[in-house]
């Protein structure tokens, strides 16, 4: 009989993978919820263009069998102090247990009598999205942020209908953009057959139109929501584990519970949640060198994001806070925000060769050479 330790992970997304593949010396058993293999989240407005889910897939089916890595599809119902109940009544033990159950779209409610609307977080809303999308004469997305708006594009390629943004902000992607990029990012979708409305405040939706308290009505035979999300608790809170908004871990990522830790999007971190990719891999990896006993502390790196809309590479890196500083040149701009003499972060568009380059500045003294 095997002496290795057990470990089982609860969920398939990045965070889940990259900590599957980063245990050593451990049988590992991998569970996921979802009818495909672990495909890259954050790529599934390609299924809107008519791409198979198997083309997002992290890794062939093979890989994790070479790995040792056993593959297991179902749903966790509970988790007890050394195994997981999955709904069929399967039993699955562990010596350790990680927690990476990622996120669910915010759907919002809205007043009217609209039958149906979407969202867009698994290749299966992807799926059931285009599905509807091929017969339709209009498309909205509520929400101006990075899938959302990602989707919007995607649709009005693939399907030359009428596509809506509407975004109760000044101006799409405050979080990652000021406001001169942004209306040059709304420019270039505006090109491409997206209408971007902001500062667009929602009264009611019915089958054909969704209404603003403005007076304004948009043509919306679908309407998809891109909203945010809210962090993967609900197991972990039925079992008895300390929840908030997310999951609470300690600087390791463990959680309330013995031998559980937590990562990616369903964490609490002190009064931090989290939402991006990136954080999901260095989650992973920290929790996956806590569960093999190497108490490091998990440090998040600086936020960043990458988009790709209308033919406009959008790079947003570190924080936009401090006296901002332009260069532009043709189709090319780039924003740097300086505080006390140190870069902070940056707007690139238009110049994604330049990313890793300012990414590393990032923290430094300012300069232009």
């Amino acid at each position: 009989m095997s002496n290795r330790k057990r470990a089982v992970i609860i969920g398939g997304g990045i965070a889940g993978v990259q900590a599957a593949s980063s245990l050593k010396e451990m049988d590992v058993t991998l569970i996921s919820n979802e009818p495909f293999l672990p495909y890259y989240r954050m790529r599934i407005e390609e299924i809107l263009g008519g791409k198979d889910v198997q083309s997002l897939y992290i890794h062939p089916r093979d890989w994790y069998e070479e790995k040792g890595i056993e593959y297991l599809e179902g749903n966790v119902s509970l988790i007890e102090k050394d195994a997981v109940l999955l709904d069929d009544g399967k039993r699955v033990p562990f010596d350790r247990l990680l927690i990476a159950t990622g996120s669910q779209a915010r759907r919002l409610e809205l007043p009217g009598d609209r039958k149906e609307s979407f969202v867009l977080r698994t290749a299966s809303d992807a799926i059931a999205l285009r599905k509807v999308l091929e017969n339709a004469d209009s498309f909205t997305v509520v929400g101006g942020g990075l899938l959302g708006l990602e989707a919007a594009y995607a649709a009005a390629c693939d399907f030359h209908i009428p596509v809506n943004v509407i975004e109760t902000a000044p101006y799409i992607l405050p979080r990652q953009l000021d406001e001169d990029s942004a209306i040059l990012l709304q420019k270039k979708l505006a090109e491409n057959g997206v209408s971007v409305i902001v500062s667009g405040e929602i009264e009611s939706a019915d089958d054909h139109f969704v209404y603003l308290k403005d007076g304004r009505k948009v043509q919306s035979a679908v309407l998809c929501f891109s909203v945010g999300v809210n962090p993967g608790k609900d197991i972990a809170a039925a079992s008895g584990i300390a929840t908030d908004r997310g999951i609470l871990v300690d600087s390791h990522l463990r959680t309330s519970m013995e031998n559980v830790w937590a990562a990616g999007d369903a964490v609490q971190l002190g009064d931090r949640t989290f939402g991006l990719a990136v954080y999901a891999r260095e989650m992973g990896i920290a929790a996956a060198s806590s569960m093999m006993g190497e108490a490091v502390d998990y440090v998040p790196s600086e936020p960043s994001a990458l988009l790709k809309v209308g033919g406009i590479d959008v790079v947003s890196l570190g924080l936009l806070r401090g006296e901002k500083i332009v260069e532009a040149s043709g189709d090319t701009r780039k924003t740097f925000y300086v505080e006390d003499g140190i870069l902070k972060g940056a707007i690139l568009i238009n110049d994604k060769a330049s990313m890793m380059k300012v990414k590393a500045m990032i923290g430094r003294e300012y300069g232009r050479a």
